[in-house]
C-alpha cells in the first residue's frame, strides 16, 4: 500500500511538473529541422509554421535544414534530442518508409516521436508522355500486360515514394515495369518529357503545370480523393480500393514531450494553418490544407508505417 502511495504522489508531481513547464512554454527559441534542403514543399510548410509561431510567441522560432541520407540524418537526430518541445521535426512520407529499406533502421517513426499534427499534404498524380498510347489507367493497364518488363516507371530515388508508388500500383494492377531511379525530381523530367522512361508517379505541385500543357498525360490521381486542380481525374482508388500515395507534411517532438506542451503546439499549428495566407501560400504550391489531433496524426502514421511495410515485403524489396 505505501508502495502504491509513493507511485501516486510521484505521478501527481510529474504531473504538475509538467502543467508547470507548459504554463510558460515556450520560454526560448522554438527551432524546426527541415531534412531536406531548402525550397521544396517541406521547406515551405516548415518555413510557414515557423513564421506563424514567431509571431504568435515573443522568444521567437526558425527553420533549420539538415538535408542528408534521404532524410535519415534529421530523423535520426530529433529522435535522440531532449523531449522539451523546443526542437521539432517536419515529417514528410518519406519518415514511414525509410526504416523499411534499411536492415538496421536508425529511427522508429512510431516510437520515437511524439506526432504533433499533419498540416498539409502534397498530393500524387500518374502521368505519362504524350507518345504513349494510352489516355487513361484502363488503357494504360492493358499496354503494360501486353508488354510485360518492356515499360518503365521513374523514380526519384530507392525508398522514395515515387518508388514505392510505382511498386504499390505494379502490385495492384498485376503489372511488371522496370523501376528506373533517378536523382531528384529535376533528374526525372528531362527524360520523362522526352519519353525514355514511360511512367511516374509524383507531386501534382512539379507535374501540373506540364499537365496542363499537354506536355504529360494524367491518367490518374493517387490518392483517395480527387484533386481539386484536376476535378475530373480520376483517381486510382476508384479502380484499386485503397490506394493511396501522396506526401504528407507532418510536425512532430521527440518522444516523451510532455502532453501539454504537445497540445499547446498542436493549438499554435492549428491557428497558423487556419490563416487565409497560410491557405493561399499552400494553393501557390499545389498543396493541401490539412491540420489534426496529435492522435489522428499518430493514427496517420501508424496507418503508413504498417502500408509501406507490407509494400517493401510483397514487392520483394530487400533492406540494405
Amino acid at each position: 500500500m505505501r508502495h502504491v502511495l509513493a507511485l501516486c504522489v510521484f505521478a501527481a508531481v510529474v504531473t504538475l511538473g509538467h502543467s508547470a513547464n507548459a504554463q510558460d512554454f515556450p520560454k526560448q527559441l522554438i527551432k524546426i529541422v527541415i531534412p531536406f534542403t531548402p525550397g521544396g514543399s517541406n521547406d515551405v510548410v516548415g518555413r510557414e509554421l515557423a513564421a506563424g509561431f514567431q509571431a504568435r510567441w515573443s522568444s521567437g522560432a526558425v527553420v533549420e535544414n539538415r538535408p542528408g541520407g534521404g532524410g535519415t540524418i534529421a530523423y535520426s537526430q530529433i529522435a535522440k534530442s531532449p523531449p522539451d518541445g523546443y526542437l521539432l521535426l517536419i515529417a514528410p512520407v518519406s519518415f514511414t518508409i525509410v526504416p523499411h529499406m534499411s536492415r538496421n533502421p536508425a529511427f522508429n517513426p512510431i516510437t520515437d516521436y511524439a506526432p504533433i499534427s499533419m498540416v498539409a499534404d502534397v498530393p500524387f498524380v500518374m502521368v505519362v508522355h504524350p507518345s504513349i498510347p494510352a489516355r487513361n489507367l484502363k488503357e494504360f493497364v492493358a499496354l503494360a500486360k501486353e508488354k510485360p518488363g518492356q515499360m518503365s516507371y521513374a523514380s526519384v530515388g530507392v525508398g522514395t515514394p515515387q518508388h514505392l508508388g510505382g511498386e504499390l500500383f505494379k502490385l495492384s494492377a498485376g503489372v511488371d515495369l522496370i523501376h528506373v531511379p533517378f536523382r531528384g525530381a529535376t533528374a526525372v523530367l528531362p527524360d520523362l518529357l522526352a519519353g525514355r522512361v514511360h511512367m511516374f508517379i509524383g507531386a501534382i505541385n512539379s507535374l501540373l503545370p506540364l499537365i496542363r500543357e499537354g506536355k504529360l498525360v494524367a491518367l490518374g490521381a493517387a490518392t483517395v480523393r480527387r484533386i481539386p486542380s484536376l476535378p475530373d481525374l480520376a483517381t486510382l482508388a476508384e479502380t484499386y480500393p485503397g490506394f493511396d500515395v501522396g506526401s504528407g507534411v507532418g510536425l512532430v517532438a521527440p518522444a516523451g514531450t510532455p502532453a501539454p506542451i504537445v497540445d499547446i503546439l498542436n493549438r499554435a499549428s492549428a491557428e497558423v494553418i487556419a490563416t487565409k495566407g497560410f491557405h493561399e501560400r499552400m494553393a501557390a504550391i499545389g498543396v493541401e490544407v490539412v491540420g489534426t489531433t496529435p492522435a489522428q496524426h499518430a493514427k496517420l502514421i501508424a496507418d503508413d508505417y504498417a502500408k509501406w511495410a507490407r509494400v517493401v515485403k510483397d514487392a520483394g524489396i530487400k533492406p540494405e
